[in-house]
C-alpha cells in the first residue's frame, strides 16, 4: 500500500509556501516482488519477456547491444544489456560448438559497457556471440550446465509469436579485431 504524505508551512512574515510531497512504502527504497526482484526500468509497452522457468521478471525488457570493436583480445565490451533478473551476459565464438570464452555478471536493469574478460585471450580476428543467461540457480557464478537462456521479447500481437516456443536466445553478435 502506499502512503502519500503532505505538509504546508506558511511563514507569517513571508509569502512562502513549501509544500512537501512523498510517495512510497516510507523507506525511500523500491519494493521488491515475492520473488525478491526490485522494480526498474518498465518492458517496451506491447512486449513481454518471459523468464525460464516461467518466472516472473522486473518487468525490465531483455537486450543486448553488442558492438564491432578492436582490442589486444584479453577483454570485450558489451555496449548494453537489458536484464528482466540478475545474470550473466556470456561470450562466445560464432560457431565454435558454444564453447563460452568469458561472462560478467549483470543486474536487474540496464547495465552499460559491461567489460569481459576472455579467457583464452583472443589471437585473431573473432565473430563473437553476447548471450544473456538468467542465474537459474541463483548461486552468483555462471553455470552453463545450471543456468538458462533468457528468451527474446515476444510481442504477443502478432500471429506469428508462439509463447509456447520461447527458444530464440536474447543475444548479439560482434567483430572482434585483434590489434
Amino acid at each position: 500500500m502506499t502512503r502519500h504524505h503532505r505538509a504546508l508551512l506558511a511563514v507569517p512574515t513571508a509569502a512562502v509556501v513549501v509544500l512537501l510531497s512523498a510517495c512510497g512504502s516510507g523507506d525511500g527504497a523500491p519494493v521488491a516482488d515475492d520473488d525478491g526482484v526490485s522494480p526498474s526500468s518498465p518492458a517496451t509497452a506491447g512486449q513481454t519477456t518471459a523468464l525460464p522457468g516461467g518466472r516472473a521478471g522486473s518487468g525490465q525488457q531483455a537486450d543486448i547491444e553488442f558492438e564491432d570493436q578492436s582490442g589486444d583480445g584479453s577483454t570485450a565490451l558489451v555496449g548494453t544489456v537489458s536484464a528482466p533478473e540478475g545474470g550473466f551476459v556470456v561470450l562466445t565464438a560464432d560457431g565454435a560448438d558454444d564453447a563460452v570464452l568469458g561472462w560478467a555478471d549483470v543486474q536487474v536493469g540496464t547495465s552499460s559497457d559491461v567489460e569481459v574478460s576472455l579467457d583464452p585471450p583472443l589471437a585473431a580476428d573473432t565473430a563473437l556471440v553476447a548471450t544473456l543467461y538468467a542465474d537459474t540457480d541463483r548461486d552468483g557464478s555462471f553455470d552453463p550446465g545450471a543456468d538458462e537462456v533468457v528468451p527474446a521479447p515476444i510481442d504477443g500481437g502478432d500471429a506469428d509469436d508462439d509463447v509456447s516456443q520461447l527458444s530464440d536466445p536474447v543475444e548479439d553478435d560482434a567483430q572482434y579485431t585483434v590489434g
